[in-house]
């Protein structure tokens, strides 16, 4: 790796982009309404820059092989960065780094930290233009932009200890140079859980802290998790393994940092040889009811279904068959009186009766009250090989006309240049072509984007990346 000697408007770009992550809203907006900032967004051209973080195993964890974070710059110029990786040993390094025009650049956490079993990763870049994200590989696979929100609030609505082979882990990271306090609250299948040590949580500077479920709350179908920071701000993950009989994989996510009234998510059908749940977890101290409602092309293809939750509770929906001409559909939970909630979708897939199924894995999504107007979406990865392109109109009342364009190549055959999304509407697309490098989705309203990645391994499902400063609130 070349190291580079930076100017001092480098560093002062860095404490000004620090200072903005910790808000979760923008201090921009119309007679001083906030803007709305999606979890994971990239700044353009004359922009303040991005702070990524990633975190999550390496491969000296068991039933993982490989984790590799790639950065891939879109801009014209060459674009200077600073990595500060951080292991749960107590050990961090910082190096400088230059990524070429239009090239990527991998980073391996344990090549710079050898005998880490989990590392965070902060990548600094003060001119933007550059996408982040990580592959986690193993006993299953797991590919997905890192994000570039720090907060004191996470939602985790679903994990599982199920006995004999569900390993959860929760994991912290501090980037910052003071000391963070968090408290944990578990829902298990016993209901509410709080450990010993799991009330004033110290997550020292710079470090990492891994919080292991497995022992602390065993054998539980579905484990929720509420991470309230005392003091400071972080980034807050779960790692999961999971081997239940015919069924295995692995799946790294990164918690909601937003409860709200009204979350989304995309749903992958799976076929007679998978499942399909949604864990819903209400934060509140009341009942909540709350209602599921699914959304394919043109027409509601289930019924919607209702549901109440006790305060404090979860509750986990089964879903059965969607009969659909796309392999992709849209999710909305909303909670009937406006109260915040969190939600999660998960999908199992498993060998088909035959046993000549090769999709096997897992894959999870936490929802989201946002959508954007403009999508970065990078395909660039082992993990891809083929897959689906999903695309979500979340406004009730508009429609979205939605533009796809490649800077590099011709737009995949199955893709069209332009589409029109009704109200509510989801549709989904086959991509074979696994040379494709970045995609561009532009829609004349906020829209929701991510991508079913599969390969002989398995599968994941990832979520693009929003352009800074055009997230929105979907129109209810």
């Amino acid at each position: 790796m070349k190291v580079f000697r930076l100017p001092t408007f480098f560093l002062v770009s860095v404490l000004l982009a620090s200072v903005f992550v910790f808000s979760i809203e923008r201090d921009e907006g119309i007679e001083g309404i906030p803007l709305p900032v999606y979890p994971v967004e990239v700044s353009t051209v004359g922009e303040s820059g991005d702070l990524w973080f990633c975190v999550g195993p390496t491969g000296e964890l068991d039933g993982i092989t490989e984790r590799k974070i790639t950065l891939t710059s879109f801009s014209n110029t060459d674009t200077f960065g600073r990595v500060t990786i951080a292991d749960d040993l107590g050990n961090d390094i910082e190096r400088e780094i230059l990524i070429e025009s239009g090239q990527s650049f991998d980073i391996k956490p344990e090549q710079s930290l050898p005998g880490a079993k989990w590392a965070a990763v902060t990548i600094e870049i003060p001119s933007g233009e550059v996408l982040v994200k990580q592959d986690i590989t193993g006993n299953g696979i797991d590919s997905e932009p890192c994000v570039t929100t720090t907060s004191d609030q996470w939602y985790l609505p679903w994990s599982s200890t199920l006995r004999p082979s569900s390993e959860a882990s929760l994991l912290f990271y501090n980037p910052f140079q003071a000391p963070a306090v968090a408290d944990l609250h578990f829902v298990g299948d016993v209901g509410r859980r709080e450990t010993l040590d799991s009330q004033g949580v110290v997550i020292p500077s710079r470090s990492l802290v891994v919080f292991d479920i497995t022992t602390r709350i065993p054998d539980s179908s579905v484990v929720s998790a509420t991470v309230d920071v005392r003091v400071g701000q972080l980034v807050v993950a779960r790692m999961q393994i999971a081997e239940d009989g015919i069924r295995k994989g692995l799946d790294f996510a990164y918690g909601s940092n937003r409860a709200a009234g009204r979350v989304f998510l995309n749903g992958y059908e799976q076929g007679s040889e998978g499942t399909e749940i949604i864990s819903i977890l209400n934060p509140n101290n009341e009942l909540v009811e709350v209602e599921i409602s699914f959304f394919g092309t043109g027409v509601q293809n289930l019924e919607p279904k209702k549901l109440e939750l006790r305060a404090l509770q979860r509750q986990v929906l089964e879903l059965e068959a969607f009969e659909s001409d796309n392999d992709t559909y849209g999710v909305e939970v909303k909670s009937f009186d406006g109260e915040p909630i969190a939600a999660s979708f998960i999908s199992w897939k498993g060998k088909s009766p035959d046993g000549e199924s090769s999709d096997l894995g897992l894959t999870t999504q936490n929802g989201v009250d946002l959508a954007a107007r403009n999508w970065k979406l990078l395909f660039e990865s082992s993990s891809f090989e083929s897959g689906y392109l999903s695309v979500f109109n979340p406004n009730s009342k508009t429609i979205a006309s939605v533009e796809f364009s490649n800077q590099d190549f011709s737009l995949p055959s199955e893709v069209p240049g332009r589409i029109e999304l009704d109200a509510l509407e989801s549709v989904s697309f086959p991509i074979t072509d696994s040379s494709i490098k970045t995609l561009d989705i532009g829609s004349t309203s906020p829209i929701l984007v991510g991508l079913v990645g599969l390969n002989s391994s398995g599968f994941y499902f990832e979520n693009a990346v929003a352009v800074s400063k055009t997230s929105e609130t979907p129109v209810p």
